[in-house]
């Protein structure tokens, strides 16, 4: 799995506008003062912003002195939101309609034991991102390691259940 540039600029910028929430609650963020501090260019910065604005994780005031600030509470928005916002899952139903080969469908598409490996790790890692929040994430360092282990057993149970249980 990558992450893709949008997916990490869409975790800066949110932590970014989360920051100043959390430095002054009634403090707007500028466009460019995410696109400078974070060095994003403004245009991509601004359809990042729109997106995240559009799954509701922030709100945007208009005028000379608007912003952007957080749409939910720091405990409310969870990684796998922010991720969702900026792109498409890792795997979806739609994966096997776009992976074909020279196909027009494909040839695996009755029986395929590739499909459950995907999907599998697709809940596995959208149920990890979603374990953690940005209150997690603003947190030092290492105080946010220790709590993000906890994110950890998730994972382990996540595999025992569902895919070692195949195995049986």
């Amino acid at each position: 799995m990558k992450i893709t540039a949008n997916e990490e600029y869409g975790l800066r910028i949110i932590l970014r506008v989360a920051k100043i929430r959390v430095a002054d609650d009634s403090k707007l963020v500028s466009l460019n003062e995410v696109s400078e501090a974070e060095g994003i260019s403004v245009e991509n910065t601004a359809a990042i912003l729109s997106k995240l604005r559009e799954a509701g994780l922030i709100e945007s005031v208009r005028g000379k002195y608007g912003g952007y600030k957080l749409g939910k509470e720091l405990e409310e928005i969870n990684l796998h939101e922010v991720m969702s916002a900026v792109s498409k899952d890792t795997f979806n139903l739609d994966f096997c309609d776009t992976h074909t080969g020279n196909q027009e469908t494909c040839v695996h598409t009755e029986d395929c034991s590739v499909r459950s490996v995907w999907s599998n790790l697709t809940n596995l890692i959208n149920n990890f991102f979603a374990s953690i929040t940005l209150k997690h994430l603003l947190e030092d360092e290492a105080k946010a390691g220790i709590d993000i282990q906890g994110s950890f057993s998730i994972l382990q149970e996540f595999t025992e259940n569902n895919l070692t249980g195949a195995n049986k």
